[in-house]
């Protein structure tokens, strides 16, 4: 059969096709550009789980396929946008497109580590965050371009070689007491629940990802019986939307997190957060400093 006539499995073509339209709602374009040959799969996809969900379906449709497939959000980028005089807002679709669909992905603020530079569409910016969190950036935002920092390993904690000081991680949270909660936020105008982990340990030199789910997986697994301060209490709201969230443990059966329903960050007891929140895990960060005696 020639290259122009070749179809791969419908079942591949399905999850391209899927892909594509979910990429759509997501950035704002497709980021994809599969082509099928007789041998697999080649091009380009957004993020690593379209590579991972591609390959599982080869090995089970088409075994002897090829999957060679560049991804973009892992992209050694060449520029970098450093924010300056003020948070810059990364939104999941183009902000300039028109429309209401204004989703805060995440927000740098002046002197975080800068977001790369993946792609420029119609004069706005296609940016991977520190954290892995991929979005675009206005073109009106305020920033400078610069070097790309190296690249780090996505989905776990990057840890500065002489550790960190779960107290730093502690104050800087209690610092944000009272900040309005603001999905997408990491302390601009306000802070969701793994964006105020992820600035709270940012002051310690620790970068997390980005997003809950994500922080989920960091570290090792703690139990409760054994919680320590600067500990990831990582949960889902109890209720019909069990929507993913995430707690800093402050010592002393208290905690502090982003908390949507009360619109703020708040400190409670361990005890309350538990009767709203069902925990799923504890995980520690590795790397922190024992308290000096």
């Amino acid at each position: 059969m020639s290259q122009a006539h070749f179809e791969a499995p419908k079942g591949v073509r399905e999850a391209i096709a899927r892909m594509r339209a979910e990429a759509t709602a997501r950035y704002g374009e497709a980021l994809i550009e599969v082509s099928v040959t007789p041998d697999g799969l080649r091009g380009t996809v957004a993020l690593p789980a379209q590579v991972m969900e591609l390959e599982r379906l080869l090995a089970g449709l088409w075994p002897e396929a090829e999957c060679r497939l560049l991804v973009l959000a892992t992209r050694r980028a060449r520029a970098a946008l450093h924010p300056e005089s003020g948070p810059l807002d990364i939104w999941r679709r183009p902000p300039d497109a028109g429309g209401e669909q204004r989703e805060l992905t995440t927000q740098l603020l002046p002197g975080d580590p800068p977001a790369e530079l993946l792609a420029v569409r119609e004069g706005q910016y296609l940016v991977k965050a520190p954290g892995e969190a991929v979005g675009w950036v206005s073109r009106t935002a305020r920033f400078r371009l610069g070097p790309a920092l190296p690249p780090t390993p996505p989905g776990v904690a990057v840890v500065p070689a002489d550790g960190w000081d779960p107290k730093v991680v502690r104050e800087t949270a209690l610092n944000l007491l009272g900040r309005p909660y603001v999905f997408g936020g990491t302390g601009g105008q306000g802070v969701d629940c793994s964006g105020l982990s992820w600035r709270a340990f940012l002051a310690a030199g620790v970068l997390l990802p980005r997003n809950s789910r994500a922080q989920r997986k960091v570290g090792d697994r703690v139990r409760l019986a054994g919680l320590g301060e600067a500990d990831l209490i990582c949960a889902v709201h109890r209720g019909p939307k069990r929507t993913s969230h995430v707690a800093i443990y402050l010592g002393e059966d208290e905690v502090v997190h982003a908390c949507s329903e009360c619109h703020e960050v708040r400190r409670e007891r361990l005890a309350e957060f538990r009767n709203r929140y069902q925990v799923l895990t504890i995980r520690r960060v590795p790397g922190a400093r024992p308290p000096s005696r």
